[in-house]
């Protein structure tokens, strides 16, 4: 079969680096062929590990039925949808039934999309000509969000994250960047701060008080935030139950500033039927559906009318779901920093960002290998391969280390220590306790490859 094109390809296509998540998974697959630890243990993808609500499935099912469910709907969602997902928000959110005016959120902030990785890519298109604008975006970043950017020929502007401080990203490196003289001269003006919490990739979770100092300052420079949600049903409070993720709802003016991204892919496990959310003033909304009637003309409608009479019913599933990750979440902490030389550095929703034991950067000669220093991908490849635990490493989430002129010039300053490249991105939403468990173990046999410990 020939692989040549008698046409070109778009220069930012070809310029995009494809989904990682794959080289990871070939990772686990070549473990596979000689299992010497056993079962492989998948911590690599963020995908919930348990199957949708009964009633979730039953009502899909019904629905699907329906061949009116299969005609085109609203571009922005159905409204009983859009209703009742904004008393969802309201309810998560603790907001007063008199907070609908001028503060709260109402069925008309609501849109709805073909899952949050479309709401991302409308959102870009819709603020940031292509070629003319920058965006500032903590680092580590998820990738997915590095290829809208690379797509549509957007600058990112990496905030750096403080390794010591649970990975939160520096806001006095943002506010300098943001208030130099030549910014709003400079070709590639910044349209936007985008933030996710809890995070992709590191799993940090943002206080309230960190985002308002955000959110103050998207206002002060008059710049969009970006308010990446995707994980927000997993947000604990101090009882380890379903938390408030922030209060900004609850400011007069945030329909002019905020933009909230959702996903019903986590919370409501239907990561397939690709819903997403956009929460943003009706003024936003409306442009926005120009790009939506261009792109999905209305996201996937059975789904959309199965939850719209289901959601309050769900919110104890919602609950149960989100306690049980925070106990895993702390017994993998437990298990992770239990082992020599590991350690937990951030850690919330889906993820944990871990730093392995230093000496790992230097064992070629133990592995027989002839490069000196060992980057978090080579540790990451041997981990699955020979142990069979599968991750993501740190550099699938940062520029290469070896581009200098990305870290130069596109890190604010505060990066140099995200280059040294030694963490690894654990998922521990998708399996149970029992492969938290078999993880310790798994970690002290690769210590052991690796020349440390017994």
């Amino acid at each position: 079969m020939s692989s040549m094109l008698n046409f070109s390809v778009s220069a930012a296509v070809e310029g995009t680096e494809a989904p990682p998540i794959p080289r990871a998974q070939a990772w686990g697959v070549e473990y596979l062929e000689n299992p010497s630890y056993g079962e492989l243990l998948g911590l690599s993808q963020g995908v919930p590990g348990t199957a949708p609500h009964e009633s979730v499935l039953k009502a899909l099912s019904a629905v699907s039925a329906d061949p009116l469910s299969a005609k085109y709907g609203p571009i922005l969602g159905e409204t009983a949808l859009r209703e009742a997902y904004a008393e969802e928000i309201r309810v998560q959110y603790q907001l007063s039934p008199s907070c609908k005016g001028k503060g709260g959120v109402t069925g008309q902030d609501i849109g709805i999309t073909t899952g949050c990785n479309m709401a991302f890519l409308t959102l870009i298109m819709a603020l940031c000509p292509a070629g003319k604008s920058s965006v500032l975006i903590p680092l580590p970043s998820y990738f997915n969000q590095m290829m809208v950017f690379s797509l549509q020929s957007v600058k990112p502007i990496f905030v750096p994250c403080d390794t010591t401080n649970a990975f939160k990203p520096s806001l006095a490196s943002a506010r300098e960047y943001l208030s130099s003289p030549d910014r709003q001269k400079e070709e590639m003006k910044p349209k936007m701060i985008c933030l996710v919490s809890p995070n992709n990739p590191t799993g940090s979770v943002y206080t309230h008080e960190e985002i308002k100092e955000w959110y103050d300052l998207a206002k002060e420079f008059k710049v969009a935030l970006i308010l990446d949600e995707t994980y927000r049903d997993f947000v604990e409070d101090s009882n380890g139950d379903r938390g408030i993720p922030h209060r900004l709802f609850e400011e007069e003016d945030w329909r002019e500033t905020l933009i909230s991204l959702g996903s019903f892919s986590k919370g409501y496990r239907i990561p397939g039927h690709r819903l997403g959310s956009i929460i943003a003033g009706p003024a936003l909304l409306k442009h926005l559906t120009t790009i939506c009637d261009c792109m999905q003309i209305c996201a996937p409608r059975p789904p959309q009318i199965a939850l719209s009479t289901l959601l309050p019913s769900l919110r104890p599933d919602l609950t149960a779901s989100s306690k049980a990750l925070s106990k895993r979440r702390h017994l993998f902490e437990d298990v992770v920093n239990s082992v020599e030389g590991w350690n937990v550095a951030s850690i919330g929703g889906y993820f944990a960002y871990v730093s392995y034991p230093s000496d790992y950067s230097f064992a070629s000669s133990t592995l027989g290998l002839k490069r000196k220093n060992l980057t978090s991908e080579d540790i990451a490849k041997i981990l699955a391969t020979k142990v069979g635990v599968v991750t993501l490493p740190g550099s699938f989430f940062m520029p290469p280390t070896s581009d200098d002129e990305a870290w130069e010039n596109d890190v604010l300053k505060g990066g140099e220590i995200l280059r040294e490249d030694k963490w690894l991105r654990f998922a521990v939403a998708n399996v149970g306790d029992d492969v938290i468990l078999k993880l310790g173990p798994r970690l002290k046999e690769m210590n052991k490859l690796m020349g440390l410990g017994e």
